[in-house]
């Protein structure tokens, strides 16, 4: 067990998917910088497409835990989990939950289930939204899933295709994989996202893979640096 800065303490599973994601590269550290869709430049990017696709047993206990997280954080009441992944990293994320769920819904625990999101709209056949599939709020709550968050930016204009489709929108719960904890996080609180839920810190996850031996120290550390310099503000 370790005790990351979050105050957080990974357990046996949760260094397990670390030591995993370390192995597949999910998290890598460069020399030369990876440039972000927010514009910045980083030393640090969180990956989740081929490196989880082509490890099924890392997408088996990726989806394990985010089926795990969605059941703590549902609200009494709340009908079945239906997660809509934020393509295209976040497409994954959901059908592995909802895959998952079947061997472990216990209890009360309902299986989760999932829609698919277009990166584009389509101009043929019957579907024209973009997400497969019209709402039910009888039925389903409605998640979103996605990789990591840095801005906020692709979860703010994936909430308004979802609103196009008749979905709450901000008003759905939002889980992120990883947070790059940039400030991303606050700015969807400010933007009227109502309930957000975070897998891991990235902070956390390269202290613990420097506590494993994992990563040089002086690399948690440069990451630590570069993640303070560069926050993006939010409304006071």
């Amino acid at each position: 067990m370790i005790t990351v800065p979050s105050g957080r303490v990974f357990d046996g599973t949760d260094v397990n998917i670390l030591k995993r994601m370390h192995e597949n590269g999910f998290v890598r550290y460069s020399e030369a910088p990876f440039k972000l869709k927010s514009g910045i430049m980083s030393h640090v990017y969180v990956f989740g497409r081929e490196d989880l696709t082509d490890h099924p047993d890392l997408e088996v206990l990726v989806g394990r835990k985010i089926a795990y997280l969605v059941w703590e954080n549902s609200l009494p009441g709340d009908p079945q989990p239906c997660l809509i992944g934020l393509p295209t990293a976040g497409t994954v994320l959901a059908q592995a939950a909802a895959m998952v769920s079947l061997d472990h819904a216990r209890g009360q625990n309902p299986v989760i289930c999932h829609r698919v999101m277009r990166e584009a709209l389509k101009e043929h056949g019957a579907h024209n939204t973009w997400v497969n599939g019209k709402p039910d709020l009888s039925r389903h709550t409605y998640w979103t899933v996605d990789n990591v968050v840095t801005d906020g930016d692709t979860k703010l204009k994936g909430a308004e295709k979802l609103e196009q489709d008749g979905y709450p929108s901000k008003g759905m719960p939002t889980l992120i994989w990883v947070d790059r904890q940039q400030g991303g996080i606050k700015c969807l609180e400010q933007a009227g996202f109502k309930r957000i839920v975070v897998a891991y810190y990235l902070l956390d996850i390269t202290f613990a893979l420097g506590e494993l031996g994992l990563w040089p120290k002086e690399t948690v550390q440069a990451v630590q640096e570069e993640i303070q310099a560069h926050q993006f503000p939010t409304v006071a």
